[in-house]
């Protein structure tokens, strides 16, 4: 349980903000090119992508946050446990 209580330790709500939207910002650089490729010639295709891009955005932010709470979320759970076995047995 140590090592689990030291990445609760280490969270940073900073980190993860950074890491999320620089992980979007990172989506969007790469899909930009094609958007930019496709303006001219074909502007529905152009407009499809870019709101594809903006979606596949959303979904690599979401990803990279509930990767990086997960090893929080899972230590709040054992922590949850924890308590509820005490109450159990100080009822007992």
């Amino acid at each position: 349980m140590n090592a689990k209580s030291e990445a609760a330790q280490q969270f940073s709500f900073a980190k993860l903000v950074f890491y999320s939207l620089g992980a979007g910002v990172l989506t969007l650089a790469v899909l930009l090119p094609v958007v930019l490729l496709l303006a001219r010639p074909y502007p529905t295709a152009a407009l499809c992508v870019a709101i594809g891009s903006i979606l596949a955005m959303v979904v690599v932010i979401a990803l990279v946050s509930r990767r990086m709470m997960s090893g929080i979320q899972r230590e709040i759970d054992l922590r949850r446990a924890e308590l509820e076995r005490r109450r159990a047995a100080e009822e007992n």
